[in-house]
């Protein structure tokens, strides 16, 4: 029997059709196929592995976090409430913690989970942008630390083959391993990839169960560093010290800083106040009388309050201490939940010439 050339052909384009758009399904669900929309935020406590995890969780334990401090206040005793996520270098001194020589995440066995099952390897790869190939060598040049404060990333789960984005807030005491920049990459409790958060729209609304100190307006997210970090300045969780760690999975060649020293501010410049011209002195009346004072001078009318001498306007001493003071720099860095030497705001005072200059950014 012969099959008439045009409908053979037609068949062919068909079949060719649908085997191209099934190939480019396939690499979209790959990829981002239900990509990391700008939705809810899902609420991912740092023990909780979240939604679809790539692998098994390869977080170290750490130290428990002890509890944060206060919020601070201003001079005149209120609360400092920021409005909404702050954005953090990723190399600011005291943004990520960690214990001395001990790494957050089980790098040998991140590497394991991600190499053995292939389809979790090459979902991680795309996410990551590398080769299937490339993931060890791309999860060893991670650095493995600990989150301080509250912080929004762009989450990503694997599914039935197929890789999901979401936008979350991960707690403070997350394990996760940073790039060279001190971006956030790998989250350790679930092997998830992580990317830089998205742009909110509006206020977005959460899922998920809130930790007793999260706070919208503690939340932080990182921005790459502008140049590749050289040693990241953390905070050790044990001991409440400062560390230098340097870039990678290795941790250790981790060295102890010493403490911060304070340098108080300097006074502000005084500021001139113009002084008023002087008050002509009375002159004789050939009558035997006094010539009464200008207009200008003349009591101001009633309700309005009298002018003060020239001397009322001389500044104050400039070397006089403020009244509050700087905020005290603690003996030992504080862990937060966003409430701890990562300020709501940036404050006004800093530790200049430290390496662990936590107060500004």
């Amino acid at each position: 029997m012969r099959t008439p050339t045009g409908a053979f052909t037609t068949a062919c384009a068909l079949v060719a059709a649908l085997l191209l758009t099934a190939c480019g399904a396939g690499r979209a669900g790959d990829g981002a196929d239900e990509g990391p929309a700008a939705g809810a935020l899902v609420l991912q406590a740092s023990d909780d592995p979240g939604p679809d995890p790539f692998t098994d969780s390869t977080a170290v334990p750490a130290p428990t976090p002890s509890p944060a401090g206060p919020a601070p206040r201003t001079a005149g005793g209120t609360v400092r409430v920021s409005t909404g996520p702050r954005s953090l270098s990723g190399a600011t001194p005291g943004l990520y913690g960690g214990t001395e020589r001990t790494g957050s995440c089980d790098i040998g066995r991140q590497i394991g989970h991600l190499t053995r099952d292939r389809a979790a390897g090459r979902a991680f790869a795309r996410v990551a942008g590398v080769s299937p190939e490339a993931v060890p060598d791309y999860v060893r040049a991670l650095t493995p630390v600990v989150l301080r404060a509250d912080t929004r990333v762009t989450g990503h789960g694997h599914r039935a083959g197929r890789v999901t984005g979401y936008q979350a807030v991960l707690q403070a005491g997350t394990a996760v391993l940073v790039d060279d920049r001190g971006v956030p990459r790998l989250r350790c409790a679930c092997g998830n990839p992580l990317r830089p958060p998205l742009a909110p729209r509006g206020t977005p609304g959460t899922r998920g169960t809130p930790w007793p100190r999260y706070r919208p307006g503690a939340v932080v997210f990182v921005t790459p560093a502008p140049r590749p970090v050289a040693d990241f300045t953390i905070i050790d969780l044990a001991d409440r010290t400062w560390i230098e760690r340097r870039p990678g999975h290795d941790v250790r060649h981790d060295r102890v800083l010493p403490p911060p020293v304070w340098v108080p501010r300097s006074p502000a410049p005084a500021t001139p106040v113009p002084s008023r011209p002087s008050r002509p002195s009375p002159e004789a009346d050939p009558a035997g009388g006094v010539v009464p004072p200008p207009p200008q001078d003349a009591a101001p009318p009633p309700g309005e309050p009298a002018p003060r001498d020239a001397a009322e306007h001389e500044p104050e001493d400039p070397g006089a201490p403020d009244e509050a003071g700087p905020e005290a720099v603690p003996d030992g860095p504080d862990l937060p939940d966003g409430a701890g030497l990562i300020p709501d705001e940036p404050a006004d005072d800093s530790i200049f010439g430290s390496p662990t200059d936590v107060f500004s950014n």
